[in-house]
Parts: C-alpha cells; sequence; structure tokens
C-alpha cells in the first residue's frame, strides 16, 4: 500500500514538470557586455585601493608609535607612558572605525557598489522579464550566480536575447 502511494506521488510530481518551459541566462556575460557596469566596477575598484591604503596608513602609524614606545619605555615616566598609550589606543580605535565605516556591511563601499549597479541589474531582471515572457517561459535560471546548472543545452540560453533587448 505505501509503496504504491509513493510510485503515485512520484509519478504526480515527475508529470507536472512536463508543461513547464525553462530557460537559463548568464547574467555576468550580460554584466560585462554593459560598459556601463565595467566603468562602475573601475570607480569601485578605484575607491576601494584609496580606501586600503588609507587605513593601512593608519594603522603603520598605530604600530610605529608602538615601537617607538616599546624603544622610549626606559626614559619615560609612567604617566607618560600611560598617556602615550591612550593616544596610541585612539589612533588604534580611529583606524578600525574608519575600516568599518568604508568596509563594513553597512559601509561606504557597500553603499556606492549598491548605488552604481542597481540601476544595472534592475534593467537586465526588467528585459529577462520581457523576454521570459514573449517566450512563454515558466521558470529562468541565473548560470552566473550561485545557482548550479549541471547541464544546459545551449537551445535554452536566452542571454544573447537579453543582451539585443538592452541594445548590446
Amino acid at each position: 500500500m505505501i509503496r504504491n502511494l509513493i510510485i503515485v506521488i512520484v509519478l504526480l510530481l515527475t508529470s507536472s514538470g512536463y508543461g513547464q518551459r525553462l530557460a537559463y541566462v548568464d547574467t555576468h556575460k550580460i554584466l560585462n557586455s554593459i560598459p556601463e557596469y565595467k566603468q562602475s566596477k573601475l570607480e569601485i575598484s578605484r575607491l576601494s585601493i584609496k580606501w586600503e591604503d588609507e587605513i593601512a596608513a593608519l594603522f603603520a602609524s598605530v604600530s610605529e608609535q608602538k615601537n617607538q614606545l616599546e624603544v622610549e619605555k626606559v626614559l619615560l615616566t609612567p604617566e607618560m607612558i600611560s598617556e602615550r598609550e591612550k593616544a596610541i589606543k585612539a589612533l588604534d580605535d580611529s583606524a578600525r572605525i574608519k575600516q568599518i565605516k568604508y568596509f563594513g556591511p553597512e559601509g561606504l563601499l557597500f553603499k556606492k557598489r549598491e548605488e552604481m549597479v542597481s540601476p544595472i541589474q534592475a534593467l537586465i531582471a526588467g528585459a529577462i522579464k520581457e523576454i521570459a515572457r514573449k517566450k512563454k517561459l515558466d521558470f529562468v535560471f541565473d548560470k552566473g550566480s550561485s545557482l548550479s546548472v549541471v547541464y544546459a543545452n545551449e537551445s535554452n540560453d536566452i542571454t544573447s536575447d537579453i543582451l539585443k533587448q538592452l541594445g548590446y
């Protein structure tokens, strides 16, 4: 009895997929074909390098001041040592705060990337929806994302259609 029930459920599940139309798209290929996206990537990379250098310089300064304090410790009074340690800690805290400000989850780099890339992604999503409606597709998978596509028949690739729709 249970065996028959399992067979019926499997048959129902497999037969329901016959009427569905599937396609896939490679958004990485599309994004890399759009000049505005390439420009955005360059700008974001430039900002990231600039901020990384700024933060590295702050941490190098902290390290240099710590080393200098260790060398001069024998010549300083306990009050002077305490004062310098506070200044070093303040500089270290400042560097960490700046690092979070630039590279944290809500940081400036994330916001800049969102600001520059979101409109392009929205444009692509709109083109995908339009092509999917024209071709009467039920599902469109993204080959370029973390979704794993084990096999894809090239006739189901609508990447070129999306690029044409976007004018590239």
